[in-house]
């Protein structure tokens, strides 16, 4: 098996791979495939496009029969009050013929010691199997909270702003960017959206595809929330699903909320997706009646790149010192023992050390841990995660944080 970056020829190739395993539609195939490359980089409509030579493929011995392939795309994350770069791996695909002969396997062998080498220091991916991905290092990273609301039993409450529809020849990315902040500035995991995050809204046409998406804006021209959603002619109560929700504030969240209820002759229920840490009860007018369904839902499996680096970044609580042997089967460079020293609720010193270790733990546990996921209450139940201090100790460097992620890929 040769396991390398693809090449300018092999780009079609991959959409083709990607077209199979996720069950969508390509139409290119008729193209030469250098044809194919050279519109795509003409015309690059994604982050994905723009960084196509960071795919990774798996092949037969022959060098030219792709098995798998996989993308590593570069995003910059939030983290602890830092930007960080984050690998997101995206289009994990094997044609079934050559499935469990390890190409997956092999490409994260190459790809993440690479991903250290090149300065990442965090990676994300949406999994299949939450087993599968912890073989590599990954490990469970944002919940999110899906709601299901009866439109039919919430009453508006007035707000003085008023929405704008994004249709064509309204160009609103610098509101919407703007309502993307708030978030982006709180949340361990947020992209820190760039300009080719935004192309979906100069090409938003809600009349051609029924997909629409409204901004609130404050009275005193403030933007303060948006929403993208799409009528399920298919559910029996015809159902306002939302792609995405973000808010600033109460008043971005009720002045959504009254545009959904606005629609509520024709559509009875409205989804939506929202941080963990939001409490609803206190935004809507009306819970008992209002809210059918709430569900927790795990979204996408994180890992650190570079524990040293995200040390270095993290928060801290109180001052001290701890010191950290982690266990990392693919990148060789983490697979060490590190003394952490922090002060005033940040780390001051991360050095390589002899010492015995406080706190013992595979770099899938540092992952969860370290990014903020749980409290370090939950240790007793990790058996990956062994300490040698007190808990109180271990809090004050692994403790709950703000987490979540709103961007694919």
């Amino acid at each position: 098996m040769i396991v390398r970056k693809i090449k300018p020829e092999e780009f079609q190739r991959v959409q083709q791979f990607c077209s199979l395993a996720f069950e969508y539609p390509y139409n290119g195939s008729h193209k030469g495939s250098m044809t194919a490359f050279r519109e795509m980089q003409s015309h690059p409509g994604s982050r994905q496009d723009l960084f196509w030579d960071s795919q990774w493929a798996a092949f037969q011995d022959d060098d030219r029969t792709m098995m798998s392939t996989f993308t590593v795309v570069p995003y910059t994350i939030h983290f602890d009050g830092h930007s960080a770069r984050m690998a997101g791996i995206g289009g994990v695909a094997t044609l079934p013929q050559y499935r469990r002969n390890g190409g997956v396997r092999a490409c994260f062998e190459s790809a993440l010691p690479d991903m250290y080498e090149s300065g990442y220091v965090f990676s994300y991916l949406y999994p299949f199997s939450t087993a599968f991905y912890r073989r590599f290092g990954y490990e469970l990273g944002c919940d999110r909270i899906k709601y299901e609301l009866d439109l039919n039993g919430i009453t508006p409450v007035p707000q003085e702003g008023h929405c704008l529809l994004l249709e064509p020849g309204y160009d609103l990315t610098a509101q919407i960017k703007q309502v993307d902040q708030t978030w982006q500035q709180r949340y361990n995991m947020m992209v820190l959206r760039e300009d080719i995050e935004y192309r979906w809204v100069k090409k938003a046409d809600p009349f051609a595809s029924l997909e629409y998406t409204y901004v609130y804006v404050a009275k005193d021209g403030t933007p303060k929330g948006y929403m993208t959603y799409k009528p399920n002619k298919e559910s029996s109560e015809r159902t306002l699903e939302c792609s995405r929700f973000c808010f600033t504030d109460a008043e971005g969240f009720r002045g959504l909320l009254n545009l959904l209820l606005s629609l509520r002759t024709d559509h009875g229920i409205a989804s939506l997706h929202l941080p963990v840490d939001v409490d609803l009860s206190t935004l809507l007018p009306e819970w008992s009646l209002g809210v059918i369904k709430r569900t927790l839902q795990s979204f996408g499996m994180v890992r650190v790149v570079n524990v040293e680096e995200a040390l270095r970044m993290a928060r801290a609580s109180g001052d001290g010192q701890l010191t950290l042997a982690i266990t990392d089967e693919q990148i060789r460079q983490n697979n060490d023992t590190f003394a952490v020293s922090y002060a005033n609720g940040k780390v001051v010193n991360v050095q390589r050390t002899n010492e015995k270790p406080d706190i013992e733990m595979t770099i899938q546990a540092f992952s969860r841990m370290l990014a903020g996921r749980c409290k370090i209450d939950a240790y007793p139940l990790l058996e990956d995660f062994t300490l040698h201090c007190s808990a109180d100790e271990a809090s004050q460097l692994f403790f709950q944080k703000p987490m979540y992620i709103c961007q694919y890929f």
